[in-house]
């Protein structure tokens, strides 16, 4: 399952991934309404969802630009992965394999076991904010620390209040 945001550059989107056994509520009011959208172009309102509530309580995470998971598997989207997941029940995960392809009339087949193979890297850059803890030539600290130092005032203006002033950056 996937959350996609629009815009006009593209797309952003963000995975579902791991099973667990407590359900997410805020996906659960995704997942009860699964039986009134079975097929191609059904919808219904979700009252109250919180997307907030419905991520994972974390400011980490990684980002790339990469492609459409569906054909043409267009360039135009930016994939963000969150250092923690969305759970998702086996109840809840069964729910959404049973989604179709295709109209009621025209059924065609379910959602599941629809996976695009894993892609090449292509020379994507991929970006992070997460600073991990074991730093080394390989993998430096995410923070730099610079520090600035002014020259110090000629002695004609040390009555100035910013004779020996120090800036530091962090």
């Amino acid at each position: 399952m996937q959350l996609i945001l629009v815009t006009l550059l593209g797309l952003a989107a963000y995975k579902l991934g791991w099973i667990g056994d407590t359900p997410n509520p805020e996906l659960r009011l995704i997942t009860s309404s699964f039986d009134k959208v079975k097929f191609k172009g059904a919808s219904t309102p979700i009252k109250h969802l919180s997307i907030r509530s419905l991520l994972p309580d974390t400011e980490q995470f990684m980002t790339y630009e990469g492609s459409t998971t569906h054909p043409g598997c267009w360039e135009t989207t930016v994939w963000i992965i969150l250092n923690k997941p969305i759970y998702i029940t086996k109840h809840e995960l069964y729910a959404l394999r049973k989604l179709m392809q295709g109209s009621q009339e025209a059924p065609k087949a379910p959602l599941g076991n629809n996976a695009r193979p894993l892609q090449p890297l292509h020379h994507r850059t991929v970006r992070t904010n997460i600073n991990f803890h074991q730093q080394n030539n390989n993998c430096p600290t995410m923070y730099k620390e610079m520090h600035y130092k002014a020259n110090k005032w000629t002695p004609d203006t040390k009555d100035h209040p910013f004779h020996s002033l120090q800036y530091s950056l962090h």
